[in-house]
């Protein structure tokens, strides 16, 4: 299993990478980083070139399932590694399954590792 201490608590913010300074992360950047830490392909250079063509007030909510159904195979059920799509009010957000029960994501506090939150999500597993 991998570490993921450093990344808990970590606040959102709009296309921050994971270790920045500031002590933030974007949830698509956050999935990506878990991703790679699994050993897989690294998309943090493909979502930033995707982040550079919206702001966090024109972001589109239909980019984030857009790119998931390009890059990836979507699941009937929670698997360890797959990328979740999470609902939320403003479109919804990636997190990472890491075992059954056992998500990465950003919730309303920042990063967390736990359970799938009560709304639930849809699952994907990326190409590479």
């Amino acid at each position: 299993m991998i570490n993921t201490n450093d990344l808990i608590g970590l606040q959102r913010a709009w296309a921050a990478l994971p270790g920045n300074a500031a002590g933030t992360v974007d949830c698509c950047l956050l999935a990506a980083e878990v991703h790679k830490r699994l050993g897989y392909f690294d998309y943090t250079p493909e979502l930033l070139t995707i982040f550079t063509k919206y702001t966090d007030d024109t972001w589109p909510k239909s980019v984030i399932p857009r790119w998931l159904l390009k890059n990836s195979t979507p699941l009937d059920e929670q698997s360890s590694h797959a990328v979740v799509l999470l609902q939320g009010q403003n479109g919804g957000a990636m997190g990472t399954v890491l075992a059954p029960d056992d998500i990465l994501y950003i919730g309303l506090h920042g990063v967390i590792r736990g359970p799938i939150p009560p709304s639930g999500g849809r699952y994907f597993w990326l190409h590479k």
